[in-house]
């Protein structure tokens, strides 16, 4: 049975037990976690995630050419939105004037001779691109989101061994007071 007066567990009351005032911390405890702790925790996952996402120190784009038509898409990639990239042989130039080829991601059933963007390190090898913006949005809000979640799971679970607690011991109460009690109810005073 649910009272209907508000904030009853910070009013003043002679039979207010430790055990309702741990409740009501509990509850303001609950409440901070749901409101500000799961949002922060969701926020700061999906922060770290996005900036942990970086390109290596001394890596540099340059534009290399294909030098034969790119294979096509597998197959299983053709939905809507998938580019289902493929690998093809590319070369490009790099500052001091050598020509290097190699393999590189490209778009599927590229024409020989278009160009593309291909990933160096400091020593020239060539990279696949560390850093792609979609997944990398789309890994922070996935991760974020199940920190948000993990978070109020734990505050919910929580509060609900707080609560399993406090109705033991106020059970546990009860049973003793009744034991003080209760043998003095079934008699009466007779004079």
């Amino acid at each position: 049975m649910r009272t209907t007066v508000r904030f009853w567990r910070w009013r003043r009351n002679p039979l207010k037990r430790g055990t309702d005032r741990a409740e009501a911390w509990s509850v303001v405890a609950l409440t901070a976690a749901l409101v500000v702790g799961a949002p922060a925790a969701g926020a700061a996952t999906g922060l770290g995630v996005a900036a942990a996402a970086h390109r290596p120190a001394g890596w540099h784009a340059t534009t290399a050419t294909l030098t034969r038509q790119a294979p096509p898409a597998p197959a299983g990639y053709s939905l809507t939105g998938s580019t289902g990239a493929v690998r093809s042989d590319v070369h490009w130039t790099t500052a001091d004037g050598r020509v290097h080829h190699g393999l590189a991601i490209v778009r599927p059933d590229s024409p020989a001779g278009s160009r593309t963007t291909v990933w160096l390190d400091r020593g020239g090898a060539l990279h696949d691109d560390p850093v792609d913006p979609v997944a990398v949005r789309g890994r922070a809000m996935a991760y974020g989101t199940c920190a948000a979640t993990g978070t109020a799971l734990l505050a919910g679970a929580g509060w609900t061994c707080t609560r399993r607690c406090l109705d033991r011991r106020r059970a546990a109460d009860l049973d003793r007071e009744w034991a003080r009690v209760g043998p003095q109810w079934g008699t009466t005073a007779r004079g």
